[in-house]
């Protein structure tokens, strides 16, 4: 499929593509709406494509990617969560910041997918695949590249800076488009609680340095795309994280003790404006 044939066909600039949720949200630039798990994107320039995440593995991405774009595409992780990485045996060779591959390789096992995919498919936003069954036991080999601070992805006449952002993950990583004044985010910064409990991710003081990384940058891109639900999001999110950090780190155990379900963790929900956090009371 051509880019120009989805492209403006309504207000809403919505199409579904084999399941999955397509709009494109700024130039030459696709959110992947994997069944309502998370938001994978597709950025376009003159002589390659890059895909922001593989998702669960619900579905065929990388059809829908090929039907969007015939350029070669770049893969990149965003950090080694399931939900993000679970596409990538649809892929030969993906990117991902170094401390991530090694998480990412183990992962890649049949029980491990089972197991993440059954937990998935609990969640209430979840709007069903109908090959849930055979994605959930399909295992792919593929390459693994790493990349550090300050990688750039050439695209031809687009490229796309890492930023290394530690905090939800301690290998998240967000991507600037300078020329096109964009930040992709994903779990970084999202519109819905960003979670800090278990041994993966880095403490409440490294996340906030990892913030105002991102507030240095802020002259830099005027739209954030995230990882999940809302899509873009303004800087204002991030004024807002950093104060909900903030408020965390000066007052102990602050917010409400929420059970984070099928982890066996609890952690403490606190909200400031429109940003909230889950945090485990060892990440203060």
């Amino acid at each position: 499929m051509d880019t120009k044939e989805i492209s403006y066909k309504d207000n809403t600039n919505i199409e579904v593509i084999d399941g999955f949720i397509v709009q494109q949200v700024s130039n030459d630039v696709w959110a992947i709406d994997e069944f309502g798990i998370d938001l994978m994107y597709l950025i376009i320039g003159e002589e390659r494509a890059l895909l922001l995440d593989t998702g669960l593995g619900l579905g065929n991405i990388r059809k829908v990617v090929e039907s969007l774009t015939k350029l070669p595409i770049i893969v990149v992780n965003s950090h080694h969560h399931y939900d993000h990485v679970g596409g990538n045996n649809r892929f030969e060779q993906i990117y991902a910041y170094k401390e991530a591959i090694p998480v990412i390789l183990e992962q890649n096992t049949a029980e491990y997918r089972k197991s993440f995919f059954e937990s998935q498919a609990k969640r209430r936003e979840y709007s069903g695949c109908d090959t849930f069954e055979e994605d959930m036991i399909r295992v792919g080999k593929f390459q693994m590249i790493a990349i550090e601070e300050g990688y750039v992805f050439d695209l031809g006449n687009r490229t796309l800076e890492v930023l290394f952002t530690p905090g939800h993950t301690k290998d998240c990583i967000c991507l600037l488009d300078r020329e096109n004044r964009l930040l992709f985010s994903a779990d970084t910064l999202v519109s819905t609680p960003t979670l800090l409990f278990d041994h993966y991710s880095a403490d409440l003081g490294v996340y906030q340095q990892s913030l105002k990384k991102l507030w240095d940058y802020r002259g830099e891109y005027e739209l954030i795309f995230p990882g999940h639900f809302l899509r873009p999001i303004g800087t204002i999110y991030l004024e807002n994280m950093m104060t909900c950090v903030e408020h965390i780190m000066e007052n102990n155990q602050i917010g409400v003790r929420r059970d984070i379900s099928d982890t066996g963790c609890f952690g403490y929900y606190y909200k400031y404006k429109r940003a909230s956090v889950i945090y485990g009371p060892n990440k203060i």
